[in-house]
């Protein structure tokens, strides 16, 4: 006999439905498929079931987050429920109203002429298995069948277009699983074409990247470097330039081959199978099963479905609410022979109950459910995130390619130069603003005679009368180094009378041979010795002449109208050399009167410096001025690459509170060739200030002027 359910529903303590159930399985949830469909944000899709037998009735609580209770108690996987027992779920009370008992249906034995229902197993005309139902009309069962429902469209949530083979496995009233075979379709056999997409997209940027990276990269930094130092423009880049678009081609290539790896295990539903094999849909003991492995228990068949089993299985399957056991299935001949087990077609709203080691399977063909949210809905802030994540990286690697080629040279200058780091120094407090010490002029390393007169008198040829074997020897007056050089004046060519006679002789014996009226009391110069040579010479010593104080001529004067000078226009002073710049002076020079052609000097020369602290501003130029030559020495280096550099460099360091200098860097520079600033700002570096009178920190900017001289 089977057993109707009457229950009463009721939402905070308000009735809105009575309803009625005769089936085995009764399944309540928020799903529109439940047998009792309660809508509620606390209701679970599928919340519970209520299994009916001949002598029992159990709630069974499906794993819901807010569980079941039965009469304010919460039920622990499954209770037992009688008359007028309260079932509460979630805000809904379900009161159990009656219980009766229906008569069995009887079923009649199968015959050609019957017209009670028979299956008849088709097997000749097509290889699928059909089940032809003889319709009979079915008995009424008055009250007990009248059903109130509930006002639920089936349509919104099943496909009736659709069957599917609902599979509820119990033991001993528990609910274990619930499958639903054929709602699920495989989609394995897509995972080629993506794993072949895949594998072409990372194929094609392994082989970009590859190809950049081959190239000889280190070649050409080096013909850069060479370029560079000698001016010329950089060579061109190897390769094609298609690096990075390689590299993303190959991570995008991730995407679908990973897609093709998981599409593989996506085999979909098309069996439900028992067994110990790791393959089995469910796992069960193997004993009395015609496959201990995976035995197919439903099996989905062209557009319908097939059940299977065995000798050791017990059951029945109920078409249209008649009954039959599986026992009179094979003897009427309704169930097929499948090795050593038997199989069946499953018509749709047929139900059927196997039972085999205390294992219950509650097999139905029902309706196909609707997909309420896509994969794509239900995922849809993680489709959102790497959207967004990638938008913002292709864009990021789009921006790299818009960088003109020659930015991405690899040129190391402005890594290598400490100017980066200017923004980052710690700043002083400010200081007001010292007047300005002039800076000092740097000594002139030139020596220059200064332009004056020759001596008078008529000129003529310097140099001893009496010595004819040298003719290019310089003249020399004995004397102190540092003593003012000049003539006597014991020798007068104006009076006759010192040039005639034992006067002339003692005059011209006693005398110098640099004399004149207008000299002082003695001659005195700056060399070792007397030597009585000419006006112009290579080296010192004696030279023919004709006594005079000129170059040229057989007179006693210089040929103008100087007083104690020589005769050379251009030097007219005492001393030897080729003088001849724009101040007054003596000139000393050397060799045959004309300046010899000098070295370039490289002048560096300091600016205004800028100081903000306390240290004093000589003590920072004095410093700075002593190692001027470290300056000049970057300077040399940048001369011998090119020797018309010239510019100017400013540095800009901090002085710590222990005369150190912590950070230095190019703050301004004009030089062409930077690997010159860069080398003065580190040489800056190394030097040691004395510390600041308030232990703090002092900025300083400090301006270089570069000249080749």
């Amino acid at each position: 006999m089977s057993r109707t359910i009457s229950l009463r529903i009721f939402k905070n303590e308000q009735l809105i439905a009575s309803r009625s159930f005769s089936q085995a399985v009764i399944k309540i949830g928020k799903l529109r498929s439940s047998d009792l469909h309660l809508e509620d944000d606390t209701v679970a899709r599928m919340h519970a079931v209520l299994e009916v037998t001949t002598n029992d009735i159990r709630l069974v609580d499906l794993g819901s987050a807010t569980g079941v209770a039965k009469n304010g108690e919460r039920v622990i996987k499954s209770a037992a429920i009688a008359t007028g027992d309260s079932l509460y779920v979630g805000p809904f009370r379900l009161e159990v109203q009656a219980l009766a008992a229906t008569a069995p249906i009887a079923i009649a034995p199968a015959q050609a002429s019957a017209p009670a229902a028979s299956f008849a197993v088709a097997t000749a005309a097509a290889p699928a298995l059909a089940v032809a139902y003889a319709a009979a009309p079915a008995p009424a069962t008055g009250a007990a069948s009248q059903r109130t429902a509930l006002p639920i469209d089936a349509g919104e949530v099943e496909r009736p277009e659709q069957d599917v083979a609902e599979v509820i496995t119990r033991y001993h009233g528990t609910v274990l699983d619930v499958q639903h075979v054929g709602q699920v379709r495989a989609r394995s056999k897509q995972a080629p074409a993506f794993l072949v997409l895949g594998g072409l997209m990372l194929l094609a940027g392994t082989g970009l990247v590859a190809h950049e990276v081959s190239q000889d990269w280190a070649g050409h930094q080096e013909a850069s470097a060479q370029a560079q130092a000698a001016g010329r423009p950089a060579p061109e880049a190897p390769g094609n330039g298609l690096g990075g678009i390689g590299m993303t081609l190959a991570l995008l290539g991730l995407v679908p081959f990973g897609l093709g790896m998981v599409r593989r295990q996506d085999v979909g539903l098309d069996r439900y199978t028992v067994g110990e094999g790791h393959d089995a849909t469910f796992h069960a003991a193997a004993d009395g099963l015609p496959d201990g492995e995976a035995f197919p228990l439903v099996t989905k068949h062209d557009e319908g479905y097939v059940l299977r089993f065995g000798p050791s299985m017990r059951g029945h399957v109920s078409v249209d609410g008649r009954r039959q056991g599986l026992d009179e299935i094979v003897h009427n001949g309704q169930a097929a022979a499948a090795g050593s087990a038997w199989a069946m077609p499953l018509p749709r709203g047929a139900r059927a109950r196997i039972e085999h080691g205390g294992v219950t399977y509650d097999v139905a063909a029902v309706a196909a459910g609707k997909t309420i949210a896509r994969a794509n809905q239900a995922d849809k802030p993680f489709w959102i995130y790497n959207a967004a994540s990638g938008a913002v990286l292709g864009t990021l690697l789009a921006l790299v390619h818009l960088v003109p080629e020659e930015a991405l040279s690899m040129n190391m200058d402005e890594v290598l130069s400490e100017n980066r780091f200017v923004g980052y120094m710690q700043q002083p407090n400010e200081e007001p603003e010292q007047p300005e010490v002039p800076a000092e002029e740097e000594p002139d390393q030139k020596e220059t005679g200064g332009q004056g007169k020759r001596h008078g008198g008529p000129e003529g040829k310097m140099g001893n009368p009496k010595t004819t074997t040298k003719t290019n020897g310089l003249y020399a007056m004995k004397g102190n180094k540092t003593a003012l050089p000049q003539m006597a004046r014991n020798f007068d060519p104006e009076l006759t009378a010192r040039n005639t006679g034992i006067l002339g002789l003692m005059q011209q014996e006693s005398g110098h041979f640099l004399a004149s009226p207008h000299g002082g009391a003695y001659a005195i110069g700056n060399d070792d010795s007397d030597v009585w040579g000419g006006l112009t010479g290579t080296e010192v010593g004696e030279a023919f002449g004709m006594g005079g104080l000129g170059v040229i001529g057989t007179g006693r004067g210089g040929g103008g109208t100087g007083e104690g000078t020589l005769g050379l226009g251009n030097v007219g002073t005492i001393g030897k050399g080729g003088g001849g710049g724009d101040k007054s002076g003596y000139g000393r020079g050397s060799g045959t009167g004309f300046e010899n052609r000098g070295k370039r000097v490289p002048m560096v020369r300091q600016g205004k410096a800028v100081i903000q602290g306390t240290i004093d501003k000589d003590t920072i130029r004095r410093i700075v001025r002593a190692h001027q030559n470290e300056v000049r020495h970057c300077y040399n280096q940048g001369l011998v690459r090119d020797p018309n550099l010239q510019g100017r460099v400013a540095v800009m360091f901090t002085i710590g509170p222990s005369g150190t200098v912590p950070k230095a860097a190019v703050s301004e520079t004009t030089l062409s060739d930077r690997n010159v600033a860069n080398c003065v700002a580190g040489a800056v570096k190394r030097w040691k200030f004395p510390k600041p009178q308030t232990g703090g920190t002092a900025l300083v900017t400090y301006p270089f002027q570069l000249t080749p001289g």
